[in-house]
């Protein structure tokens, strides 16, 4: 059964789920992976909110236009062309990289490592791609049938499921390396730098998608999912990096806690790995004793979030947090009691 648009009325249904499902589950696994601080879910959940319907209505509202001037200018084929490699990644990074700079004004706070930018940023750009592909799943529905619309998902969900979140992320890097930094020049140009990047390397995408279309060249086909998937790799890298920096400031300002009595030793270890960190309350949950899985949960919790004030306020020069440092000490001390736990 066929839709009036010439598609099948089941594609109406499928098309969101494809669309959403896999940038969902890409979205929650890229907050899982943020072992040490979670971000505040109603922020994951703005993120990527943000991505998937401002975004979208502000992008079309800019290159509705500016499409038309470059059709009018140089013709439907041409001016479309360099549509999409001009105007699509300047107003699509432009208007995704504005939920992080007002992350950045409002709640930067909440940017405590670069790995905290890479996450915003990429959560925008999953939302973005989601709602996106709903447009391109119908598409192909129209063109090809449900056959073409479950190609498209193929490589839309998977083969370049992760670029749009990768464009962005450089633009959360850029304004999470401008939080951590206490130079001036850096908090100036890495904003900058992170956007123009994401629009770079956007730009670059597109050209190589609309070759790849104009040319129909298996060769550059094949050039091209390497290429995207090396892009993407490497600022997934940069993000693991950040996570590591994490480490290195929760074994650097813990220790003063141990000493002091506050942390006992073995806790302190646990705080500063992932694995152990999995280790003991996964081992706590299997066991059925919910009782010290939510209470290690909240000592690791107070333990990074001490650790990272301590870090600002050291490292960063940010006096203000000392309060907050006393006030996190005191909880941390409550909530391991005078036994500790093993």
């Amino acid at each position: 059964m066929e839709s009036q648009g010439g598609f099948p009325l089941i594609a109406l249904c499928l098309a969101p789920v494809l669309a959403f499902g896999p940038m969902i589950l890409y979205a929650a696994f890229a907050w899982w992976f943020d072992r040490f601080e979670k971000e505040p879910l109603w922020l994951i959940a703005a993120a990527f909110l943000w991505g998937s319907v401002p975004t979208v209505l502000l992008s079309l509202c800019a290159q509705v236009p500016a499409v038309a001037v470059f059709q009018a200018a140089l013709g439907q084929s041409a001016g479309g062309a360099m549509s999409a490699i001009l105007v699509a990644p300047f107003t699509e990074e432009l208007f995704k990289g504005l939920f992080v700079f007002l992350l950045f004004l409002l709640y930067r706070r909440e940017i405590d490592s670069l790995y905290d930018g890479f996450l915003y940023g990429s959560l925008v750009g999953f939302g973005f791609a989601a709602t996106e592909n709903v447009f391109y799943f119908l598409g192909a529905a129209s063109a090809g049938g449900l056959g073409g619309m479950f190609g498209n998902f193929i490589a839309r969900a998977f083969l370049f499921g992760l670029n749009h979140a990768a464009f962005t992320a450089l633009t959360g890097l850029g304004f999470a390396a401008a939080r951590l930094s206490t130079s001036a020049l850096v908090r100036l140009t890495a904003p900058v730098l992170g956007l123009g990047g994401a629009m770079a390397f956007h730009a670059l995408h597109n050209a190589v998608a609309t070759l790849t279309e104009a040319t129909q060249s298996p060769l550059v086909c094949l050039l091209w999912v390497p290429f995207d998937w090396a892009g993407a790799l490497l600022i997934f890298a940069i993000a693991l990096y950040g996570l590591t920096r994490e480490r290195r400031w929760l074994r650097q300002y813990l220790r003063e806690e141990v000493e002091a009595g506050v942390l006992p030793e073995a806790l302190y270890r646990q705080s500063a790995s992932i694995l152990g960190r999995i280790g003991m309350r996964w081992g706590a949950l299997l066991r059925g004793d919910m009782d010290t899985f939510r209470r290690l949960g909240w000592i690791y919790a107070l333990a990074t979030e001490l650790a990272f004030r301590k870090h600002q306020r050291i490292a960063l020069g940010e006096a203000r947090w000392e309060p907050e440092i006393q006030r996190l000490r005191e909880a941390l001390r409550q909530a391991v009691g005078p036994a500790g736990t093993g």
